[in-house]
């Protein structure tokens, strides 16, 4: 178990706002980053959110989807807030991400990304990276480095996105 409860990493991003948040938000996007999978959203306060799994993750003896939330708060290109479920930890309480976006002339994106876990410390060490990403132990760090890989060459991140 990690003592790091809340995590928060801030990344700058050669993109317009409008860029990151579409990567974020729609599958287009979420299949070039990270762990991949197509998402669907709901973006209103109280909607619920799915990323899905990849065929590998399914074939490693996941379900259709590896994580889902309910939509707590959003504003537009500029901030999201989930409550964050893996399905991995089913027995796991809700966890709460938030992705905040602030543009600046470039056009260059500051991203803050936090992840508060003091509702699910179990997979805190999980969750901060470290390990092998080729088997899931990349984490946060790992992820958004390849969201901005991804953004700032056209390219996905060698491992990263869909197989």
């Amino acid at each position: 178990m990690s003592d790091n409860l809340i995590q928060v990493y801030t990344v700058y991003i050669n993109a317009p706002a409008s860029k990151v948040w579409e990567a974020i938000t729609t599958s287009e996007g979420s299949n070039q980053w990270g762990y991949g999978g197509d998402v669907e959203y709901d973006l209103t306060v109280g909607g619920a959110y799915r990323n899905l799994t990849t065929p590998s993750m399914r074939a490693m003896g996941m379900g259709d989807v590896a994580v889902h939330g309910t939509v707590i708060a959003v504003d537009p290109g500029k901030r999201l807030e989930l409550d964050w479920t893996p399905a991995w930890h089913p027995e796991s309480a809700p966890t709460r991400v938030t992705w905040e976006l602030t543009e600046f002339e470039g056009p260059l994106t500051k991203l803050v990304f936090t992840h508060d876990l003091t509702a699910a410390p179990e997979y805190a060490a999980e969750v901060s990276g470290g390990n092998d990403p080729y088997q899931g132990g990349g984490g946060w760090p790992w992820s958004l480095a390849g969201l901005k890989t991804y953004l700032e060459t056209g390219s996905p991140m060698v491992g990263s996105g869909t197989d």
